[in-house]
């Protein structure tokens, strides 16, 4: 499995298997493995990024999945200010089972 994750053979921006998230920057995608093992490292999803900005922190991750007209890092480097995205401005999906 690991030689399918670390080579991309479709484009993410066209292929099915690459997701955009609904509220999320439209440069973003992402690639879910259903049949992964991470108690032996093998990823659970794997993130592109179509602008070359990947997120690096989950902070970073968060700002990608609320800004959904544009790169946020994008936006700070034209305007010359921090994007205002909070993070709180977040909605998560409740889970589907009780904690």
């Amino acid at each position: 499995m690991s030689a399918a994750v670390n080579s991309l053979s479709e484009n993410p921006a066209h292929s099915i298997n690459w997701r955009r998230h609904r509220n999320g920057c439209p440069f973003y995608r992402v690639r879910w493995y259903a049949n992964s093992d991470p108690a032996s490292g093998e990823p659970m999803y794997q993130v592109y990024c179509m602008m070359n900005t990947p997120p690096e922190t989950f902070e970073e991750q968060e700002r990608c999945l609320a800004s959904r007209t544009q790169c946020w890092r994008t936006g700070e480097a034209t305007t010359g200010e921090q994007a205002h995205i909070s993070l709180s401005s977040v909605r998560r999906r409740k889970p589907a089972y009780p904690s």
